[in-house]
């Protein structure tokens, strides 16, 4: 005797697992080698959290009958979310390869590549994908999240923006847009595409955590933090948001906060993201009211969790250094001026000055700030990793390349920024493909910016070395010892800009950048804050403040939590150590 699977089925297309679960569990106990009853139990089991659970049930579904198609694509899919990749890729190539019209087998392989830090692959896979389903907002929603992942901005972007012309009010389609339309310094599109969302779907957490960026990054602080809250009425304890607003408010509206974040970090799990960000917030909270020891306290949990999560590897930062530093020495080949506007690379520690200088440069007339650029590292990486030379005919490729990742650029301009902090690796190829290529390096104190950091909660993995002391050191060792190599290399093409210096006289500053770089000096340069640019990074709030020095020598005052990281700074390769008597 068996059950009839139609209730089990219909209830599995709601969403109710439990009720699949009850019926797969009474199902088995009247026939134990049903193949398709193990398929639902496993598919239950996965639904209510339980993936580890789940495999025994395909498992034995495909024991039994080896040709059941669905339950290896349910099992490899389980597989890809357990991180268990190489098997999960055994079963889909299985799959694929007896029926290569089966896209979601395309789409999971996909997936499965991708994790394992297979790019080709995984564009291949996701390809297929999306001719086996053209025009499709899931596949081209798949393919532009591997090409962001590699630095193909453009290509993610065209692919999003076909996708929605199939599906214009996909609210996860619209979210996924809003941020390589506003990369693409397309800021109004970025925020109509969020705001649509939004008014889509009400309640959906990330479409107004989305919006409520888009608006940071244009300066409107008042609408950013109204969304927040709009997001804290719909979930008190949403991290982010608590987060966000946090570093958006002033001290009395952060005293009415605090409770708020209190009660939410009682309840946020241990170990992790929601709790370091509660951290960082209650960190701030503290600093506004010179409460040092609470300052200290979250910094120090937020920072450690983080850790966890990102873990730093020096070993393999060291020999990524020291193989970019043996490619390039003195005498190195170099091309000439190349075609189209000019790069300005704008390097430096991230927190030392990049964005407020970009904002200077970015208000002359000619020269349009493009902000943190993924694309020279994106062209860059093959040959990179293949260890290929960077003779003429890959520097004119890499040219070719960079010229077709541009966006429109303003009539009129002559030169562009590009302030992506990890380009302090790649001085030695940006500097070697055009030699019309010019670095403002900024110079700050490493004590001052090491606590900007330690106080900053960073996107991404490639700051993970911001969340412990010691490791911090070692990157910024390692940092200054590459820009004192590529100085060596190309002395006339690099100039070296103080922070502090900076701050203390943005007019005279910007005249100097101004000469340096050939330009007529604006008097624009000298009022930074009046930008209109979007600022996609955390500095986005500062500046839009007129430049002050208040962070100036700052760290002296919390010398003891940054006790660590000082006694890790190498001092022959920061003289600022020894300016103050350190």
């Amino acid at each position: 005797m068996t059950l009839d699977p139609t209730p089990a089925l219909s209830a599995l297309r709601s969403g109710d697992f439990r009720t699949v679960q009850k019926l797969a569990r009474r199902a088995l106990k009247l026939a134990k080698g049903d193949p398709g009853w193990l398929n639902l139990a496993a598919i239950a089991e996965s639904g209510l959290g339980r993936p580890k659970a789940a495999l025994p049930h395909f498992q034995l579904a495909l024991k039994l009958a080896p040709d059941f198609h669905d339950a290896r694509r349910n099992l490899a899919q389980t597989l890809v979310i357990l991180g268990r990749l190489d098997e999960a890729e055994r079963h889909l190539q299985q799959l694929t390869g007896t029926n290569p019209q089966d896209a979601e087998a395309w789409a999971l392989l996909s997936q499965a590549a991708m994790g394992r830090g297979d790019g080709d692959a995984a564009l291949a896979a996701a390809d297929r994908y999306v001719d086996l389903r053209p025009g499709q907002a899931r596949g081209l929603m798949l393919r532009a999240t591997l090409h962001g992942r590699l630095g193909d901005e453009a290509a993610a972007l065209a692919d999003l923006q076909q996708a929605q012309m199939a599906e214009p009010d996909n609210v996860d389609l619209l979210i996924a847009l809003s941020l390589p339309l506003a990369r693409a310094d397309h800021p109004g599109a970025a925020i109509d595409v969020a705001r649509r969302a939004v008014e889509l779907a009400p309640r959906h957490i990330p479409a107004r955590l989305t919006l409520a960026m888009r608006h940071v990054e244009q300066g409107d602080s008042d609408a950013a933090k109204a969304m927040y809250h709009r997001v804290l009425e719909i979930a008190p304890d949403q991290a982010e948001a608590l987060e966000q607003l946090a570093h958006l408010n002033d001290a009395a509206e952060n005293q009415r906060l605090a409770p708020q974040v209190q009660t939410a970090l009682k309840t946020a799990e241990a170990g992790s993201l929601d709790k370091a960000q509660l951290h960082f917030a209650l960190a701030r909270i503290a600093a506004q009211s010179a409460d040092d020891d609470g300052l200290a306290r979250n910094l120090t949990r937020a920072n450690a969790t983080m850790a966890r999560l990102m873990p730093y590897d020096a070993g393999a930062d060291t020999r990524l250094s020291e193989a970019l530093m043996a490619r390039f020495a003195p005498g190195a080949d170099c091309d000439g001026p190349g075609d189209g506007p000019a790069p300005f690379y704008v390097l430096g520690l991230p927190r030392s000055g990049t964005s407020l200088t970009e904002a200077v440069l970015g208000a002359h007339p000619v020269v349009h700030p493009l902000g943190e650029r993924i694309a020279p590292g994106r062209l860059l990486a093959p040959l990179i990793d293949g260890g290929l030379p960077f003779d003429a005919q890959a520097r004119a490729a890499f040219r070719k390349g960079e010229a077709a990742s541009l966006p429109a650029l303003p009539e009129g301009t002559r030169f562009y920024t590009d302030k992506m902090p990890e380009n302090y690796r790649l001085v030695g190829f940006l500097l070697a493909a055009r030699g019309d290529a010019r670095v403002i390096h900024l110079r700050r104190d490493p004590r001052d910016v090491a606590l900007s950091l330690w106080q900053a909660h960073l996107a991404g993995s490639a700051l993970n070395y911001a969340y412990d002391l010691g490791a911090m050191a070692h990157r910024f060792n390692l940092y200054a010892r590459m820009m004192a190599h590529w100085r060596a290399i190309f002395p006339d093409r690099i100039l070296d800009l103080p922070y502090e210096e900076l701050v203390a006289d943005v007019t005279r500053a910007s005249q100097r950048l101004a000469e340096w770089l050939g330009l007529v000096w604006d008097p624009e340069m000298a009022r930074p804050e009046r930008s209109t640019s979007q600022i996609l990074t955390l500095s986005a709030s500062q500046l839009r403040q007129p430049v002050h020095t208040r962070s100036v020598g700052k760290w002296r005052k919390h010398e003891a939590m940054l006790a660590p990281f000082i006694a890790g700074l190498d001092p022959g390769l920061w003289p600022e150590l020894g300016q103050s008597g350190i």
